[in-house]
């Protein structure tokens, strides 16, 4: 039995040195040295007795470097404190900087592997939802890498798809690249970062509408555009469902799996397209027979293909939204995709105060506004920002139908 073996032996009989041990081996792995001291105020009566009679003397803390030289001092004399260590726990001392820079390694030769199969991994590697899951599951993260790999195999694909239907031919499960999941983000991630344009994760029309730019629907019956006196026509002539609605003045729900096919859309008088908010006034100035198209509180992916259609024909797109972050918000993304075809409609000063802003508005919706840069906008922005108060469309409505018949 080597020297080392037969100190750790001896030490191992003595159990009033175990904890000194395990503190000196902590230590050690901290500092990466044999350096510092470990306190005994918390040790028993019984360890620090051992202890002494080590040091044939009472002492209330021990130097790891003294503890080492008082070791040459016995029969165990030439064995070294981390040798001694290393027996007695039975494995080889690591300093935390060198664990540190193994698990840096061992990362990096993960990333490197995944992305010299994956090139398109190289773009969102360093993503905190992807460091994330190397963190708790890199298996679950490399199988994910590896199931997003072949969905890009398959896009952009030749004819629209249901996001559901994808995933249950790519992966046996029709919920595999749910947006909630880390297949879903990783997919997102890496079509941002491969398809041309300004993409919004955090928007929901901008999601749908990248995921329609490589053929994925992620639901064409629930997302629909509301919409009124508006005619539309497919490659094959006009759209009779459309035809027959302008008719009888009768307001359309119609699902994207509709939208999406239609080569052309206008009004059906006129050359103005009226755009609102909410889906109460919508139903208000349908007594008008104007063409009408409601966005329902948001910008879905169905509501913004009819709107390129008609922006397209020429229509002149005047839009009514609510005077709070989010209607300023919509009414800017309008500007900064349709410009000038779009122009707002009822948004002055003037306008908002005849809203009655009474309705309070909270710090985190009152921040959105920091996002709101059109300069059409500034002067109610900066309204809503003094006043912390909302308006509603509904309140001016006698103003938006007088506007239609005049």
């Amino acid at each position: 039995m080597s020297i080392a073996k037969e100190a750790a032996a001896f030490f191992r009989s003595e159990r009033a040195f175990h904890r000194l041990f395990v503190e000196m081996k902590r230590k050690y792995e901290s500092l990466g040295r044999v350096g510092g001291t470990v306190s005994l105020q918390s040790f028993s009566d019984e360890e620090r007795e051992a202890i002494a009679a080590f040091f044939g003397k009472d002492v209330a803390r021990v130097s790891l470097s003294t503890f080492e030289k008082q070791l040459g001092q016995t029969k165990f004399a030439g064995v070294g404190l981390v040798a001694l260590l290393e027996q007695y726990f039975g494995e080889s001392l690591v300093s935390k900087k060198e664990r540190l820079q193994a698990e840096e390694d061992e990362r990096e030769r993960f990333f490197a592997r995944l992305v010299e199969e994956h090139h398109w991994f190289a773009t969102i590697r360093s993503q905190r939802f992807v460091q994330t899951a190397y963190e708790t599951n890199r298996d679950g993260l490399e199988a994910a890498v590896r199931l997003v790999g072949e969905a890009l195999r398959r896009l952009p694909l030749s004819s629209y798809m249901r996001l559901p239907l994808f995933a249950q031919q790519v992966a046996g499960d029709p919920h595999a690249f749910d947006l909630s999941t880390l297949s879903g983000r990783l997919l997102l991630s890496a079509l941002q970062a491969a398809v041309p344009g300004q993409w919004d994760a955090t928007s929901v029309e901008s999601v749908n509408e990248l995921l329609q730019s490589v053929g994925l629907l992620r639901e064409d019956i629930l997302n629909f555009a509301t919409c009124a006196n508006i005619l539309a026509e497919t490659e094959e002539g006009p759209h009779r469902v459309f035809s027959a609605a302008v008719e009888g003045n009768v307001a359309l729900n119609v699902p994207l799996r509709e939208v999406l096919p239609l080569a052309r859309a206008h009004p059906a008088c006129g050359q103005t397209v009226y755009i609102v908010e909410n889906a109460g006034v919508f139903s208000t100035l349908l007594d008008t027979r104007a063409p009408l198209v409601s966005t329902n509180g948001q910008m879905n992916l169905a509501t913004i293909k009819l709107l390129d259609l008609l922006a397209a024909s020429g229509a002149k797109l005047y839009y009514s939204g609510d005077f709070d972050p989010e209607g300023l918000a919509m009414a800017e993304r309008l500007l900064e995709r349709y410009g000038p075809a779009v122009t707002l409609w009822r948004f002055s000063l003037d306008d908002y105060m005849a809203a009655n802003p009474v309705v309070d508005l909270p710090p985190e919706r009152l921040a959105k506004l920091a996002s709101v840069a059109s300069e059409p906008l500034r002067p109610v922005k900066e309204a809503i920002e003094r006043t912390k108060k909302a308006g509603y469309q509904e309140a001016i409505i006698e103003r938006l139908a007088r506007d239609i018949k005049g």
